[in-house]
Order: structure tokens, then sequence, then C-alpha cells
């Protein structure tokens, strides 16, 4: 009987202990890690493409086949080993909502369920992140007209139940292009103040559920998809982050170059072909990356994380990174465009880049980077470099800024030099020339500049305005200290422009500024992707 009694009260201290040691894990996840240290952790990220994404899925087929039928192939452990393998910690996949996948009842197919745990399990016991989106679907969701709203809730609560009890490595993303639930949010008045309440409606779903959902991460997309674009549409919008109680929230946007709105006229639907004026543009093929102005802007849009999201508690996830068509020529174009961004993401901190990866399935879409039929990559490349940028070896950005008040632009965009000053104070503009022929009156060389109140202002010179130099080019001067210019500085060949060429154009600033050495920048990325 004593023995029979030791063997119980151990029984019941081993039972105590083990509830002590999941309470712990429970309030350890809970409590310690902020949305940017999950991200940190994170890494960066991998994209199955289309897998449980499929857009025109005949209602009869199977749901063994859906997953397959744009040319994917349902991942494997070898085929997720080997995406680890090559660096990349988290994986990112996405459903369609559909009535495939839906019965009559609103209960989700259990097959579909069945799915997802497959895939969830495999990737956990990789120990790696798993961030689960729902597509959007513009039919679907305008058919279901008023009964939206109640069919979304309902699936994130089966969802939230099925997959309660995976700890924080699985993350969910309330939807994927999210400009579609801003749109029902105005046509069944779920819109007011300016506060998207279908966002709302997801989190108070997830965290009214049991299990981890407390403190999992949840992502919110931005309501436009490609950050080139947000950037500069964010005013317009007036974003605003949903309230978490648990302050367990990420912003979600995309990265492809080029943007939309610099991508030839015969690729996308000419809804897409205006400005935010919605003036037409002209537009022409883009054929490689890594100008002045590519670094300018994934400078400036990094920037812009920083301040509005990451330094506030926000981490961003790019859900998507790539190239949106095959008009890139440059090879290295490419993987410096990816080098780039993943290890700036890396660097900065609190920003998770994820690759979007699909077989050669359309004229817009020629990402595929990872065989899942072959294990292998398309370029030895990308192995190369996502290793390295995992483990925190690539170039860092920050070793490439200086501190000067001159800066030089020497990239021509039809025919015109132009630095953009923003709000900064020009004192001086500098413009190298070289002449072919020698004709004072008919050779006229115009700057032109803008100032204080935005008035726009031109300087014009003949050749005999120049200063010469000891290889025969001339420069001219605008001494604005006087006049104070702003917002930028341009040149021109007005008049003989078949007898001038404009090599380099210079401003003088009133004071130090901080800027991005691209060119060696640009060059240590090429000599790193060579060697």
């Amino acid at each position: 009987m004593n023995k029979i009694n030791k063997m119980y009260e151990l029984d019941m201290i081993l039972i105590i202990v083990l509830i002590f040691s999941l309470v712990l894990s429970y309030l350890s996840f809970h409590s310690k890690k902020t949305a940017i240290q999950l991200v940190n952790d994170m890494g960066i990220g991998y994209n199955l493409g289309i897998t449980f994404n499929c857009g025109n899925i005949i209602e009869e087929q199977s749901s063994e086949k859906k997953e397959e039928l744009l040319g994917t192939t349902f991942p494997t452990k070898n085929i997720i080993k080997e995406i680890r393998k090559n660096g990349f910690k988290t994986i990112r996949f996405q459903i369609l909502y559909k009535n495939n996948y839906i019965y009559n009842n609103g209960t989700i197919n259990s097959e579909l369920i069945n799915k997802i745990k497959e895939l969830t399990n495999l990737i956990r016991k990789l120990n790696m992140y798993l961030i689960f989106s729902i597509k959007h679907t513009n039919q679907f969701w305008d058919s279901e007209g008023i009964n939206a709203k109640d069919k979304y809730i309902n699936f994130w609560k089966q969802i939230a139940h099925e997959l309660k009890n995976y700890d924080e490595h699985l993350i969910f993303e309330s939807m994927y292009e999210m400009g579609y639930l801003a749109y029902l949010d105005k046509m069944y008045n779920y819109y007011e103040d300016k506060e998207y309440y279908l966002s709302q409606d997801f989190i108070n779903t997830i965290r009214d559920s049991e299990g981890f959902n407390n403190g999992r991460l949840l992502i919110i997309p931005m309501l436009t998809i490609d950050f080139e674009l947000n950037y500069f549409t964010f005013d317009y919008y007036e974003y605003k982050i949903p309230k978490d109680p648990y302050n367990k929230l990420a912003i979600s946007i995309y990265y492809y170059f080029p943007s939309q709105d610099s991508n030839p006229m015969d690729i996308f639907d000419p809804i897409n072909l205006y400005d935010n004026y919605g003036d037409s543009q002209q537009f022409f093929p883009v054929t490689e990356w890594g100008s002045s102005m590519n670094f300018g802007n994934i400078i400036s849009n990094y920037n812009y994380i920083k301040q509005n999201f990451t330094d506030k508690g926000f981490p961003i996830i790019i859900d998507e990174v790539g190239i949106l068509n095959d008009y890139i020529k440059n090879n290295y174009s490419l993987e410096i465009f990816l080098y780039t961004l993943f290890s700036m993401s890396h660097e900065k901190g609190g920003i998770l880049p994820c690759l979007w990866d699909i077989p050669n399935v359309s004229s817009i879409y020629k990402n595929f980077y990872f065989d899942k039929e072959t294990n292998k990559w398309s370029n030895s490349n990308y192995q190369k470099l996502f290793n390295k940028i995992s483990k925190g070896k690539s170039n860092k950005s920050s070793d490439y800024y200086f501190q000067t008040n001159l800066q030089t632009e020497d990239t021509q965009n039809f025919g015109y030099y132009t630095i953009y000053a923003s709000k900064k104070r020009i004192m001086k503009i500098f413009v190298n020339v070289k002449f072919n022929i020698h004709i004072d009156n008919y050779i006229v060389l115009t700057i032109y500049s803008s100032d204080k109140s935005a008035s726009d202002l031109e300087f014009n010179f003949i050749e005999k305005d120049g200063k010469k130099q000891y290889d025969g080019t001339s420069i001219f001067t605008v001494d604005s200290s006087k006049i104070e210019l702003y917002f930028y500085a341009q040149a021109a060949a007005w008049l003989g422009e078949e007898h001038m060429i404009i090599n380099n154009m210079t401003v003088q600033y009133d004071e130090e500024y901080l800027y991005f050495d691209y060119v060696s920048y640009k060059s240590d990325i090429i000599k790193e992707i060579n060697s």
C-alpha cells in the first residue's frame, strides 16, 4: 500500500511539474516577445507560391488536385528542408476562400483543414515559422453581399479553433490584398471614421479564441499592396492601424520591381495605368534595377517604414518580393535587387521579406527561383546570397553613408539632369558642360529651380559664361545665397543642344546632409555576387 501511495505521489509531482512547465511556457510566450522581437527571429521568408490559391477551380474537381492546378507541387518534407537549408526560416502560404472549400452551412471542408494542419506540422517540425493568410477573391465577396462579413468572421473562427494549440511560430494574416476588405467596408456600411472594421473584426475574433491565439502575432495588410505605390498614397487613404489589446500586430506590404506604375502597357490592365492624379502616363520597358533613383527609393521607403512603423512597435512583413515581368535583361540586376532588399531588411530589423516564387505560368510573373520538382535552385547565386543574408554576413548599407553639403547627379533622363532637394536650401548649383562647337550666341544652357514660395525660376547661360576647366569642359554656376532656392535643380540644353553635352550637376546646401553612396554599395554587391 505504501508503495502504491509513493508511486501515486510521484506521479502527482510529475504531473504538477509538467503543468507548471506548460504554464511557464504559455506565460513566457504571452508576455516576453514583442512583435518586433518575434519578426526579428523569423529571419527571411519564402512563399509557397499559389499552393491552396488557385483562382479558376472547377467545382467538381477533387480537393487533392486543387493545390496543384496552376503548376505548384504540394510541399514535401524534402522541399521544406531544402528551403530551410538555404537560409529561410519562415514559410508563407495563403488559401483561396471559395465555395470549393466551404460547405453550404459555412463549415470549412475537413480535407482542407487536414491539409493545412499537415503543412503546419511539417513546417513546425523543422523549427520554422509559418504565416497563414486568406486570399481575396473579388467576385466571391461581391456575390456574398451583406453576408460577406459574417462568412469572413466565421471562417477565422474555425481556423483559430482548429489551430489554437500551435504556439507563436504560427502567424495569421487577415487577408492578402486588403483593398477588397476596404471595398466591402464602404459597400456595406462597415466603414466609418476611416477605420477598417473587418480588420478589427479579424483581431477580435482571433483574440476571443482559445489556446495561443491571445498572444499570436497577427498581420494586417495595407489597403493597396505595392509599397512603391503605397508610399505616395498613405495620406490619401489615411491608414489607421486597428486596435489590439495584446499589441501583437504587424503590417504587410509588397515590394515588386518594377512597381505597377512603371510597367509596359501590354502587361497590366488599363485601370492600373494612371497616376495618383488620374492622368494617363507613357510607359517604357524596364530593363534593369540599380540606378540612383532605385537606391534612392528603397532608402526613402525604409526610412519611412522605420519612422512610421517599426519605431512605433509595428514590424513590417513584405508578403511578396519579386520581379513582375521578363523585361530585365541584366541578370546582375535581379540579383542586386534581391540582395539589396533582403539584406537591408535583415539589417534594419523589424522587417521580414518573403520571396515570391511560382512556376512559369503566366506572362506577368517570371519568378521561378526554386524548382520544387527537382529540389534545385535555378541560379546557384541565389542559394549563396540568401544564406549569407540569413547569417548576417552581407554588406551593411549603414557602412555606405557619408556626410557632405554637396550632392552630385550624374544620371541623365530625357536630356535633363535633376537633383531633388526636398526642403533643403540650395546655396549654389554647378553644371559641367562639354561643347563640340563654339558659337556663343546660339548655345544656351538653362538651369531651373524653385524659390521658397515654390515659384519656378530659370537661369540662362551662353558658352562664354562658363569657367574653363583643364579638361576642356566648362563649369556654370548659379549663386543662390541671396535668392533662397529649394526643392530641385535641373539643367537642360535649351538651344544648340546638338553641340552641348551636360556631364554632371552638383548642388551645394547650406548645411551638412547625410547621403547614401549607392555607387560604392552597388559595386561591392556585384563583387559579392561574383565571388
